[in-house]
Parts: structure tokens; C-alpha cells; sequence
């Protein structure tokens, strides 16, 4: 399973907080660089670990039509008043069905295990349509820990999310490292990646 129990716990807690902390008001430019790359079709974009829905409703207002899954129930009901039906369902109940031309994992997959992550990008590459875009936000670092709060956290560099997508048949296009602060407070680095799965 990939949902941690004590990270569930924390977000169970602290969902309003966390909305707060990390929703805004309009796409930031890793968002509209994920939509200005999406493929030109009606198929849907999946937000895999929607949390409070804030993507998920922004993406809607550009006329996207997304469906969202998330572990956590707290997470699921506010996203629901900003009119985001979310499934509630761990990472692993994904069908491998190619159905979307886009999946948005923005800060979610850095609660899985590193043992279950080739697992998830395959997952994901399986789930795309072809030409479909995947979005990962992840922590950067190696390893694993826990925040001050509970919440458990595993640490990924380029290089690694580069081997890991292609080893999933995904060809990456686009990096983006970074630094900023969550629920927790601390500031630490980040790194956002894009690949696409061939036409």
C-alpha cells in the first residue's frame, strides 16, 4: 500500500491548514506549463493526489475536464466545496487503462516509498494516452524521512526521475529545480519534471 497512515493522520488533522498554506489564486507557471503542454483532445487530465483541489478547480475554469483521486477523505470534502468530485482511493488503484492526456502528481507521489515508485510512474505512462503528459512535483534529495509533523517523505534528483520515466517508456522534456516551503514550515529544495509518452 502506498497510503502512510501517519501522513493520512497529519493531512486528517490539518487539511484546512494545509488548504490554506498551499492553494492560490490562479495557475502558477509550473500549472500552465503543464496545460500549454498538453496534447489538443477532449480526453480528460487525471490530478493523481488532488489534496484540497485548488489544480483541479483551476484547470476546470480553463474548460479541462479532470478527474481527481486522493487518499485522504478530509482532503476530498474541501475539494468537493470548490466543486471537484474526487475518488477517494490510494495511488496503486489507478486502472492502467490509457485514458488520459495528462496526469498532474504535484507534490503527492513524494509520500511513496521508493520501492513503490517505478511501480507508480509505470502506472502512470500506462494510464496516458498517447502524446499525454506527466507532471511530477517531488522533493529533492535522496532517501526518506519524516517532517517535524509526522508526514513521511521520499527524495528524488533529476537524473533518477529522467532513468525512472524512461524506464517506463515516458521520454522527459522539461526540469525545473526550485526551493520553497509547506505545512511544515521548512524551506527545502524541489524539483518539478515532465515527460510525455510517445505518440
Amino acid at each position: 500500500m502506498t497510503a502512510d497512515p501517519d501522513t493520512l493522520a497529519c493531512y486528517a488533522r490539518r487539511a484546512q491548514e494545509y488548504a490554506d498554506t498551499i492553494s492560490r489564486a490562479g495557475p502558477d507557471a509550473d500549472l500552465l506549463a503543464f496545460m500549454d503542454a498538453l496534447p489538443a483532445t477532449g480526453a480528460p487530465v487525471l490530478d493523481w493526489g488532488c489534496g484540497p483541489g485548488n489544480s483541479a478547480a483551476m484547470m476546470m475554469a480553463r474548460g479541462i475536464t479532470v478527474e481527481a483521486t486522493d487518499a485522504s477523505h478530509e482532503m476530498a470534502e474541501i475539494a468537493t466545496g470548490l466543486g471537484v468530485e474526487v475518488l477517494v482511493e490510494p495511488f496503486e488503484e489507478l486502472a492502467p487503462i490509457p485514458k488520459y492526456r495528462g496526469i498532474w502528481a504535484n507534490f503527492s507521489l513524494l509520500h511513496v516509498t521508493p520501492e513503490w515508485m517505478p511501480e507508480m510512474i509505470d502506472l502512470a505512462a500506462r494510464a496516458l494516452l498517447r502524446g499525454g503528459v506527466l507532471h511530477l512535483g517531488l522533493k529533492r534529495g535522496s532517501g526518506t524521512s519524516r517532517d517535524p509533523i509526522g508526514r513521511f517523505f521520499s527524495y528524488w534528483e533529476p537524473a533518477g526521475l529522467d532513468a525512472m520515466t524512461r524506464g517506463s517508456g515516458l521520454e522527459p522534456f522539461a526540469t525545473r529545480l526550485g526551493e520553497g516551503s509547506g505545512l511544515d514550515g521548512r524551506i527545502e529544495p524541489f524539483v518539478i519534471h515532465l515527460s510525455r509518452k510517445p505518440d
